[in-house]
């Protein structure tokens, strides 16, 4: 089973855009960024000293702010370099949704939470990476029909929002629309046909995918708005950065959304 792990940026309102992030680690990756994880908390603390870490926060880390502050800028980003690097080695696929706040408030869809509809495209974004493996099939009426492969099956784990019970909320019902509790009994209401059966909180303090997913996001956000990122962190991860573009949502409001100009991978590490 596949690991997808959700962060969201931007939720704070200062940014432009608010954004949701799934990192997806495929099965038999998970270890390769458990490894990666502590070698990068190595660049900050010394080994004796490593239980005293609590967890990489994307901002934090790159400003030098909080626990970061007085941490020497060459171990930040060394830290920083070590942990984007496993995404594109091991190709762990980013995908996202942005939504552009200024867009969506002048829309018939101003009133809505844009982090929870950024939530919804992310969603659907990880099972179109799921279906992508397998191609759909042509039934008898010819029509296309959704392929399952239970290889590709996937765990959702979010960031626990602990202060925002009713942020929480909605993301549970968000999931819940689109995978159903009996998909096979209402095939026509079910749209995440690989998703467990239910998405898990993870305080993200314990969990390293949340905080992997939480600096790709963060570095993604700014490629979006445009601030300059003198270290260019976000083109280590570039190849593997997937804009969510699900349909019907896509083709209808996809002007409410941001998206960046895709990296084609090659054969290798390099990208054309």
């Amino acid at each position: 089973m596949h690991l997808a792990y959700f962060d969201e940026t931007g939720i704070d309102g200062r940014s432009p855009i608010a954004m949701f992030g799934a990192l997806v680690v495929p099965t038999g990756k998970f270890g390769y960024l458990s490894s990666l994880h502590d070698t990068a908390v190595r660049q900050i603390l010394p080994t004796d000293k490593i239980d005293e870490f609590v967890e990489f926060h994307a901002g934090d880390l790159y400003r030098g702010r909080n626990i970061f502050e007085g941490v020497d800028e060459v171990k930040r980003f060394n830290a920083i370099r070590v942990l984007l690097a496993t995404i594109r080695t091991e190709q762990l696929p980013f995908v996202y949704s942005a939504i552009d706040r200024k867009q969506m408030a002048a829309s018939p869809f101003g009133s809505f939470r844009p982090i929870v509809t950024a939530f919804h495209m992310c969603l659907l974004g990880v099972e179109d990476w799921a279906i992508s493996h397998h191609p759909p099939a042509h039934g008898s009426t010819g029509l296309r029909t959704t392929m399952i492969d239970w290889n590709d099956t996937y765990l959702c784990i979010l960031d626990d929002p602990i202060k925002d019970k009713d942020l929480k909320a909605d993301y549970r019902n968000t999931y819940r629309r689109l995978r159903n509790k009996h998909p096979f009994a209402n095939v026509t209401q079910n749209r995440l046909w690989h998703a467990h059966d239910d998405m898990f909180f993870a305080d993200s303090t314990d969990c390293l995918g949340v905080q992997v997913a939480d600096l790709c996001a963060y570095f993604v956000r700014l490629h979006l708005e445009g601030t300059p990122e003198p270290e260019n962190f976000y083109d280590i991860i570039a190849p593997q950065v997937i804009c969510s573009k699900p349909e019907p949502e896509w083709g209808q409001f996809g002007h409410l959304f941001r998206e960046h100009q895709s990296v084609s991978v090659v054969k290798g590490d390099g990208v054309s």
